[in-house]
């Protein structure tokens, strides 16, 4: 009886072992797979997403290369980028600025909207054989 209880115990030992072996070599095949994933969602991290906001400029800081603008959502602090010169703009212009992590990729003044052209304040022509709302002209010599 012990012979066979310890016949048992080592089959049993042994497929453990196989088994330990068999979900370590699964492990060691995954583990690329999560590494291959992983730079993509790094990439996906490190890009954060454009965002704009337009509105007008409460401070500047053109040597700092800072500035505050004020949005229908509230203030935004932002540091200028490479390419993006503040020297052109004053406390109070009207901007749009592209920006992502807290850094301005893009500064652009608003332009100014052009006036509609006004309507022409004549009265309408009337069509032939319409009758004219108009007084008739008074007769000479009367």
């Amino acid at each position: 009886m012990k012979k066979i209880f310890t016949v048992v115990m080592a089959v049993a030992f042994a497929f453990s072992v196989a088994g330990f072996a068999v979900a370590a070599d699964n492990a060691a095949k995954a583990a690329p797979a999560k590494k291959e994933a992983a730079p993509a969602a790094e990439k996906k991290a490190a890009k954060p997403k454009a965002q704009q906001v337009t509105g007008t400029i409460e401070a500047i800081d053109a040597a700092a290369g800072t500035l505050t603008v004020k949005g229908k959502k509230g203030n935004v602090d932002l540091k200028a980028g490479e390419k993006v010169k503040l020297g052109d703009f004053k406390v109070g212009d009207k901007i749009i600025v592209k920006y992502s992590d807290g850094a301005a990729s893009s500064v652009k003044a608003v332009k100014a909207k052009k006036a509609e052209p006004k309507v022409d304040a004549s009265p309408a022509e009337t069509k032939p054989g319409t009758p004219s709302t108009a007084t008739p002209p008074k007769p000479k010599g009367n």
